[in-house]
């Protein structure tokens, strides 16, 4: 008797377990925002949604997610501040180890400017893509990008990304690197960074930290080379629905207010 009340206690907590650490998934994640910079009036909105075609799991919280996408997708974004706004639809499709996509892109800033984008990868496994992607600008110079992308799984569920990429010329170069841990307890900490060289001009630099105090809500800050910063929280009220607030200004110049907020919608 005794035996068997071990037996079922265990299958109890086992399965207590699974469902905790059970992940959300999504096809559809969408964004509406809204900023604010003190020092030019300016007000700037946004909104943008991806569609994907397979469940899209978390890693835990409500917005953090592999670090390679591997779903085929459709995308659209809008934003409009006082001096332009941008258009932008496109989408990828992932087929065994290839993945290719397409993308349009409509800038106006007085007058139409209109790309037209192209890419192609594949996956050399799970964890590493080389894409290349070419660009076609009516009123500007063609280019290249080529990108290597790797995923570095610690554990389970923490992994280490980094992407570096390069145009044609070799000219414009960047590195970008994520970090992801579950610090347990339903506690999870991100930082990230991106390092861009451009010949003749100076490098620049940012980093991001987010720390998770739920599945549901965190505080987030970050800094780049020219002194700028943010920092602020988000909270998800259901697995569905979440609110991101911030602020951010400049180290060396603090006429520099800008104030954001964003509403996303996942299911």
């Amino acid at each position: 008797m005794k035996k068997l009340a071990i037996i079922i206690s265990s299958i109890l907590l086992s399965g207590a377990a699974t469902t905790a650490m059970a992940a959300d998934s999504y096809n559809s994640i969408s964004n509406l925002g809204y900023q604010f910079t003190d020092s030019n009036n300016d007000d700037q909105f946004s909104i943008d949604s991806t569609y994907y075609f397979s469940p899209k799991k978390t890693l835990g919280p409500y917005d953090q997610f592999e670090y390679i996408n591997k779903q085929t997708n459709v995308f659209g974004s809008y934003t409009d501040n006082d001096a332009s706004d941008v258009t932008s639809v496109g989408g990828e499709y992932f087929y065994k180890d290839v993945v290719f996509g397409a993308s349009y892109e409509n800038s106006d800033f007085g007058s139409n400017d209109e790309s037209y984008a192209f890419t192609a990868g594949y996956f050399f496994n799970p964890d590493l893509l080389a894409k290349a992607k070419f660009v076609e600008n009516d009123d500007g110079e063609d280019y290249a990008l080529f990108s290597l992308a790797y995923n570095y799984m610690l554990n389970g569920t923490d992994y280490v990304g980094v992407t570096v990429e390069s145009d044609d010329d070799f000219d414009k170069r960047s590195v970008a690197a994520k970090y992801f841990v579950d610090l347990q307890e339903g506690n999870f900490l991100t930082v990230e960074g991106t390092f861009n060289s451009i010949s003749e001009a100076d490098d620049t630099w940012d980093v991001e930290t987010n720390y998770y105090f739920s599945k549901a809500t965190s505080v987030f800050a970050s800094y780049d080379k020219e002194d700028a910063y943010t920092f602020g929280a988000q909270h998800f009220f259901n697995q569905n629905l979440g609110l991101k607030v911030g602020y951010g200004n400049n180290a060396d110049d603090s006429d520099n207010d800008a104030y954001f907020a964003n509403i996303r919608y996942q299911f």
